[in-house]
């Protein structure tokens, strides 16, 4: 297993592997957008200032990723510079599912987690997206432990993440590597979501992750 940081040219693998850990996920939403989406979409973040997006390789192809931001409010502005583009590679699921226009739009108007009003992180270090496509969860452990580890070189001392209360697997996951639980709330259409915090000053998953290595 190796682990380096994406690059423009990996953002239709890292589609790929989105679609395949989306469908698998409790209230996955993103990948109902279309790989040829998610493609544009990574594409974009990858071109975008204080992206951080680690992969774990295995014989030459993404097995997993974790991806996120030093600056979260950059995201959005950045995205919607591109979101004619984003809206086409998006057209043929939205034709196919007209209820996602709604989705779309309730997550562009989130709102600031700061507030109290939010559902999706907009301010600061944000960890956003973790896949992994391998039985196991050691290398998808390690992984983790790689992406804090640049955000701390960078000098990050805190990261915040969401996720559905639905996606247990996600919030244990977060919860064993040493996320705390700041809050909860819920979206508009009905769905309890935790916002969680790690402290980079501590280290969190140096233990558990030597202790379940591949």
């Amino acid at each position: 297993m190796e682990f380096r940081l994406a690059n423009i040219g990996d953002a239709s693998e890292l589609a790929r592997v989105h679609m395949d850990s989306g469908a698998r996920q409790a209230g996955g939403f993103m990948f109902r957008l279309g790989r040829r989406f998610l493609a544009g979409y990574y594409r974009t973040l990858l071109l975008s200032k204080g992206t951080v997006i680690v992969c774990a390789e295995r014989d030459g192809h993404i097995v997993g990723y974790i991806s996120g931001t030093l600056r979260a409010e950059e995201r959005m502005p950045g995205l919607r510079k591109r979101w004619a583009r984003l809206a086409l590679a998006a057209l043929p699921a939205l034709l196919r599912h007209p209820c996602l226009i709604g989705e779309v739009y309730k997550r562009q108007t989130s709102g600031s987690v700061e507030t109290g009003s939010g559902f999706i992180v907009q301010f600061g270090p944000h960890q956003e997206y973790w896949a992994w496509a391998l039985p196991g969860s050691a290398g998808a452990l390690e992984l983790q432990r790689k992406w804090m580890g640049i955000m701390k070189v960078l000098g990050v001392k805190h990261v915040l993440c969401e996720v559905d209360r639905v996606n247990s697997l996600s919030e244990r996951a977060h919860k064993l590597c040493g996320a705390r639980q700041l809050t909860e709330v819920t979206t508009p259409d009905g769905r309890e979501r935790l916002i969680l915090e790690y402290d980079l000053l501590q280290a969190p998953l140096a233990a558990k992750s030597a202790a379940a290595r591949d």
